[in-house]
């Protein structure tokens, strides 16, 4: 398996492991406009400061992670999903590291992340990497926000 850089021909193989992530979880395939980011992802997740990977296992994308500016010395790790099949194996950790790495190299100070209660097994890699919870957020989707300084 390799980490790759995200290419539009991934775009409706992303959408639909993201979907069936989301659905396995109980939300819709677009809570939070994720369709959309997803949609454009190869313009939202470009520059010099921004990337989107995937993980690719022979030609089959099983999982993704993207980074993104949310201001001049933070960050924002988004879309980090994994097929079921492959959890557990710790690749989600290696696709956390990947992006992390991109964010020093980048320059950043501190990555920010908003993730559901409902993703516990995302809650626990974050909590081992060193986030720290910010908030529990009463919404829909049961979001927590957590932050690592670099």
């Amino acid at each position: 398996m390799i980490i790759r850089d995200y290419h539009p021909r991934d775009r409706d193989t992303v959408i639909a492991l993201v979907a069936r992530v989301l659905g396995e979880f109980g939300f819709e395939s677009n809570v939070a406009g994720v369709e959309r980011d997803l949609g454009e992802a190869h313009e939202r997740y470009a520059g010099d400061r921004a990337g989107f990977w995937v993980l690719d296992d022979g030609g089959e994308v099983v999982g993704t992670v993207a980074i993104r500016p949310k201001d001049e010395r933070t960050c924002e790790i988004k879309r980090l999903y994994l097929r079921p099949d492959v959890r557990g194996s710790g690749l989600g950790q290696q696709l956390y590291e990947h992006a992390e790495a991109f964010a020093r190299r980048a320059g950043y100070d501190r990555i920010w992340l908003d993730s559901s209660r409902r993703f516990t097994r995302a809650r626990k890699l974050y909590e081992r990497n060193g986030f720290v919870l910010l908030e529990e957020v009463d919404n829909a989707s049961e979001d927590n926000v957590y932050e690592k300084r670099l």
